[in-house]
């Protein structure tokens, strides 16, 4: 499966999800392992358990029936191929899937408060892209260049945008 198919079904898989489960993965992919209290928190869940259950009774078969394997793995001890460190306990995106995901260009969400901001780097070849919001997602699209950005918050369907020098800014004020 080549990286462009690898994030179609991603992106599939995102959409076809709950909200907590979207949570999930989309911390996942931002940091690529999570510590069970961490993603009970993100979630606000009522214990562990919810957690748990989620991955194994939710995400896990749905990317089994889209992706065609399990999404998220546990590991008691593994090394971070990208900083070296040593990380215990933890849940891991599974690594062959996951491969090449982050080498798609830089992409950054920053909750602002009451906003939030998009940065992404473009390909040189990008001059102008269009910019859109559909549902939870952020639609960033050009000649050759095609993002969905997960986002955490119902947003405006307002866009203000900005590129300067190949970096695209994204603010969108969130609603509520």
């Amino acid at each position: 499966m080549n990286i462009s198919e690898k994030v179609r079904k991603v992106n599939i898989l995102v959409r076809t999800v709950d909200e907590k489960s979207k949570q999930i993965i989309t911390c996942l992919l931002r940091e690529r392992h999570a510590g069970i209290r961490k993603l009970a928190d993100l979630i606000r869940a009522s214990s562990d358990m919810e957690v748990l259950t989620r991955i194994r009774e939710v995400i896990n078969p749905r990317a089994q029936k889209i992706i065609g394997e399990p999404l998220i793995t546990f590991e008691k001890s593994k090394i971070d191929p990208l900083t070296g460190e040593k990380i215990t306990f933890s849940w891991w995106l599974k690594e062959e899937l996951m491969e090449g995901l982050h080498y798609e260009g830089l992409l950054d969400v920053f909750d602002e408060g009451d906003g939030l901001r998009v940065v992404a780097c473009l390909p040189p070849q990008e001059r102008d892209v269009n910019v859109e919001v559909k549902g939870d997602f952020l639609i960033i699209s050009g000649k050759e260049y095609h993002r969905e950005v997960s986002l955490f918050y119902p947003v405006e369907k307002m866009v203000k945008k900005t590129i300067n020098n190949g970096i695209l800014e994204v603010k969108l004020n969130k609603i509520g």
